[in-house]
């Protein structure tokens, strides 16, 4: 039987740019805007300095581009220096079925690869569409066997369709692409450690995957052999992360119209997602109610309670910003307080010194589902029942009344909310969070990107995206 890595390989290199949809690549442009106003917001953030400062230091080949640095690394350095940056904020995307973050590690791998090709940008596109097609594929398929909270499958999943972006646009052949594959499966690694311990190391996990990325790909250009059965080998993918459990091809079957690059959401809050159900039902309830933070006695959360990744106390510790970003009671009292939270209120300094903030969010408690909640919709397909609960909050009033709303996946992380508006307006508030006051500015670096299908070669784009003048201290 044929292996997986084979099948993979041809899924993400046969398919010809003229026979993606202008769905599919629209998708990518908005995700490409979408990363890069992340990657904007995240440069200069606690630990990312540190990092684009080690890269520069050790320096090397100058074969792409560290973002907003004027510098050029080759291209594992430059891919991880821009992951980190991408994923600084917990502002980047996610495909909520599977719980991936993807394009932190896709992204920074293709443009690293564009680069070192001078591809044009219609081909940049193609690869990142492939390479998250790939990715969302394995992480479909392998959902169901999950050993529990500790393996992080951003980092896994994401290597893979690295591997493939990166591939196709360095020409890589199917057998070297095979090679690649295996190498990238002898390196792969990640976990949720760094993020229950709330340190700065959660921000650079996907840049590991990255950088593994191209060096299995260069590794493999330059004749080094990989395992063929990466995945469901003995010591395979399937038996070490997966609980035992064997991937086949059939798992890897699409059942799905389109390309799963437009099914990939675009973030409301930078914060993880695991806190969005409960930030925007206090959001809506708020609003709806027409609430002010003196109505309400008490709060209660469900379905995020201890135990899972964001159901822990609020403890600012050494890095407050990351430590909101993980509590969805952080979230929740600051909505009722002070409105939704957007970048700004998650700076370090925002957080540790709104103790009225932090008070709230600890006497919030978290209670059992309720139930007979209003009817949510039906489940949709894709998701498994456990991604699939919803979530939610309880207002006890000073007035005697019990109000309730819940959100889903599904409502909170709907693709259709990801238009290219929605995405300009976000790429702005990162502008507007990084310093840059001029808008003429920052709406260059947006045309490059949607002028992106057109342009022979990414060289305009990068060049709009390697200086930033900071017009504040930053």
């Amino acid at each position: 039987m044929k292996p997986i890595s084979e099948t993979l390989t041809a899924i993400g290199l046969d398919q010809c740019p003229a026979a993606i949809s202008d769905a599919a690549y629209a998708a990518a442009e908005r995700l490409l805007l979408d990363s890069l106003g992340c990657a904007l917001a995240g440069n200069g953030q606690p630990g990312i300095s540190d990092v684009c400062r080690l890269m520069q230091r050790w320096g090397g080949a100058p074969e792409a581009d560290m973002l907003f640095h004027a510098c050029r690394l080759p291209a594992p350095q430059a891919a991880f220096a821009n992951s980190a940056m991408i994923h600084a904020l917990d502002y980047d995307d996610v495909y909520s079925p599977a719980s991936l973050h993807l394009t932190s590690v896709i992204v920074p791998v293709a443009l690293a690869a564009a680069q070192m090709e001078k591809t044009s940008g219609k081909d940049l596109l193609a690869a990142i569409i492939m390479g998250i097609e790939v990715a969302i594929r394995i992480g479909r398929a392998e959902k169901e066997y999950r050993r529990g909270l500790g393996f992080l499958p951003s980092s896994l999943v994401g290597g893979f369709g690295a591997v493939i972006a990166a591939a196709r646009l360095l020409h890589l052949d199917h057998t070297m692409t095979v090679h690649a594959m295996g190498i990238a499966y002898a390196q792969a690694a990640g976990n949720r450690q760094a993020l229950l311990d709330m340190t700065l190391t959660k921000r650079l996990q996907p840049g590991f995957a990255a950088r593994s990325a191209l060096w299995a790909v260069e590794l493999a250009r330059n004749g080094i052999s990989g395992p063929h059965r990466a995945f469901e080998g003995k010591a395979g993918y399937g038996a070490v992360y997966l609980n035992g459990g064997i991937l086949s091809l059939e798992d890897m079957a699409t059942g799905n119209s389109g390309f799963y690059i437009e099914k990939v959401s675009i973030k409301r809050y930078p914060s993880c997602g695991a806190c969005h159900k409960v930030q925007e039902a206090a959001e809506l309830l708020m609003a709806e109610e027409q609430l002010d933070a003196r109505d309400i006695d008490r709060i209660e959360l469900f379905g995020c309670g201890p135990g899972g990744l964001v159901g822990g106390p609020f403890d600012p510790g050494d890095h407050p910003q990351v430590a909101a970003q993980f509590c969805a009671a952080w979230g929740v009292a600051h909505t009722v307080l002070r409105g939704p939270a957007v970048l700004e209120d998650y700076r370090d300094e925002a957080v540790a010194s709104d103790h009225e903030v932090a008070v709230l969010a600890n006497a919030i408690q978290h209670v059992d589902r309720p139930e007979n909640l209003p009817p949510l919709g039906p489940q949709p397909p894709g998701f498994h029942p456990g991604a699939y609960c919803p979530q939610g909050v309880i207002f006890y009033t000073r007035d005697g009344r019990k109000l309730i709303r819940a959100r889903t996946p599904a409502q909170t992380s709907d693709p259709a909310r990801a238009t290219m508006e929605t995405v300009q307006a976000k790429f702005h508030e990162c502008a507007r969070y990084a310093g840059i006051k001029e808008q003429g500015r920052v709406q260059k670096m947006i045309d490059t990107v949607l002028e992106l299908r057109q342009a022979h070669e990414i060289s305009e784009m990068m060049r709009q995206f390697s200086v930033i003048p900071y017009t504040k201290e930053h």
